[in-house]
C-alpha cells in the first residue's frame, strides 16, 4: 500500500507529537476521527509504525556517557553478534554496515568506567567481535527523536 498525502500528514503529525489526540489530528487534516483512527490502525498493521514510544534524554536520567562504537566483525558469526547486541541494556542501536565496515551502534552507560567494561568484558565477550573504534559524543546536533527545530 502506498502511502497518500493524509496518510503523510498523520505521520508527521504523531511523529512531532506521539500524544497528540485523534481528534486534533482530525481538525488539522480536515478528516472524522474515525478515519483517522482506522488510518492510524492500519499505519500500524502494515508497518509503517513500528511503535509508539518515549524518547528520554539519557543525561537526565542518570547516564553520562554515549558512545558511538564501531567494531569489525566476522561476517559467519553475524547471528550471533546480532543476537547479543540486541540483549545488551548499553545497546540503544546497532547496525550492520555493507563493505569492511563491520557493524556500528551507539551506546549509553553511566561512566568512563562502565564503558571500558562494556567494551572490554561485554564486547569483547562475543565470538566473531575484532577491533573496536570508540568516539564518545560530545554534543547531540540532531537525531532522529530531536525533532524538527529542537534545541
Amino acid at each position: 500500500m502506498k502511502l497518500d498525502e493524509i496518510d503523510s500528514k498523520v505521520i508527521a503529525m504523531l511523529q512531532e507529537d506521539g500524544r497528540q489526540s485523534f481528534s486534533d489530528i482530525a481538525k488539522a487534516v480536515k478528516r472524522t476521527e474515525v478515519t483517522i483512527r482506522r488510518r492510524v490502525k492500519r499505519l500500524k498493521d502494515e508497518g509503517y509504525i513500528k511503535r509508539f514510544t518515549v524518547v528520554l534524554d539519557p543525561m537526565k536520567i542518570g547516564k553520562r556517557i554515549r558512545a558511538i562504537i564501531r567494531v569489525k566483525t566476522a561476517m559467519k558469526e553475524s547471528t550471533i553478534i546480532s543476537k547479543k547486541l540486541r540483549a545488551f541494556k548499553e545497546v540503544d542501536e546497532a547496525y550492520f554496515l555493507d563493505g569492511a565496515c563491520g557493524v556500528i551502534m551507539t551506546v549509553t552507560v553511566d561512566d568512563l568506567t562502565e564503558l571500558r567494561s562494556f567494551l572490554e568484558k561485554r564486547l569483547g565477550g562475543i565470538q566473531g567481535i575484532g577491533d573496536a573504534e570508540t568516539c564518545i559524543i560530545l554534543e547531540e546536533i540532531k537525531s532522529a527523536f530531536s525533532g524538527p527545530g529542537a534545541e
